[in-house]
């Protein structure tokens, strides 16, 4: 039997269904991530709910909610936030894109992380204020997404020596990626490692953890350190989870940033 429930959620896939239906996937705040059959959407008598099913809007969903049923069926939507801000900037199109990309890579079906919902709403919305640097505010969304999955990063201290993980550094920061942990510069050069951070990328990475997402979104970032942490971020999800490969929706930054 079906109940009739209402959530809020971010839009993270639609795919055509039809001639004017559409395949949902939400990340939504109370359930998780859910399938959602939206009959009917791409109708002149439905174009009101057209922003509310755009990608990364965040809408109220009202639907019939089935235990075990891959797709639940859409009665109606609201937009909450269509973050035009963003949607108006390719490179914050692309970030904002890896954004709800990674959500829906990463997260199970009706698995709900109330948590994360609230930060990556939030993250959204720091984007849509056009930020100075905004590569900043997807790394620390994806540390985020790594704590809440269960393998945050491990920077305060280094995994051979103790020693106190505090910028600056002299020397390259070795990483082990199964372990998310990291090793001072003056640790043994033969110890275990799967690559480096130079002292500056390093940096970055601790800097995020301790700032907001204004702070962060005003971090100025080299084009070599940001090639480093993209390149670093990817590994260590694909480490973590059966996701394999960098982030498609970066792909717009390096046809007009050949840096990133």
């Amino acid at each position: 039997m079906s109940t009739l429930v209402t959530t809020d959620g971010i839009v993270l896939r639609h795919i055509r269904h039809g001639e004017s239906s559409l395949i949902l996937t939400v990340f939504s705040r109370d359930f998780g991530k859910i399938g959602l059959m939206a009959k009917g959407v791409r109708g002149p008598k439905k174009m009101g709910m057209a922003s509310a099913l755009e990608l990364m809007s965040e809408s109220q969903f009202v639907y019939y909610r089935k235990q075990g049923r891959d797709l639940q069926m859409l009665k109606e939507g609201a937009s909450l936030t269509p973050h035009f801000g963003l949607r108006n900037d390719l490179d914050l199109m692309s970030i904002g894109s890896a954004v709800i990309e990674l959500l829906a890579r990463c997260l199970r079906e009706e698995d709900p992380h109330q948590d994360l919902y609230d930060n990556a709403r939030a993250t959204l919305a720091a984007l849509d204020a056009k930020p100075m640097s905004p590569i900043p505010v997807l790394w620390q969304f994806e540390l985020d997404l790594f704590r809440t999955l269960g393998f945050g990063l491990q920077l305060h201290s280094c995994a051979e020596t103790g020693l106190s993980l505090t910028p600056p550094f002299r020397g390259d920061v070795r990483y082990r990626l199964s372990e998310g942990s990291f090793l001072h510069p003056d640790a043994s050069p033969g110890a275990p490692r799967d690559g480096d951070l130079t002292p500056e990328a390093f940096s970055v990475l601790v800097s995020i953890t301790k700032s907001s997402r204004d702070v962060a979104g005003r971090i100025a970032v080299s084009a070599r350190a940001s090639l480093e942490l993209t390149s670093f971020m990817a590994r260590y999800l694909e480490t973590h989870l059966p996701v394999r490969g960098q982030l498609r929706s970066l792909e717009a930054l390096r046809w007009t940033h050949p840096s990133h």
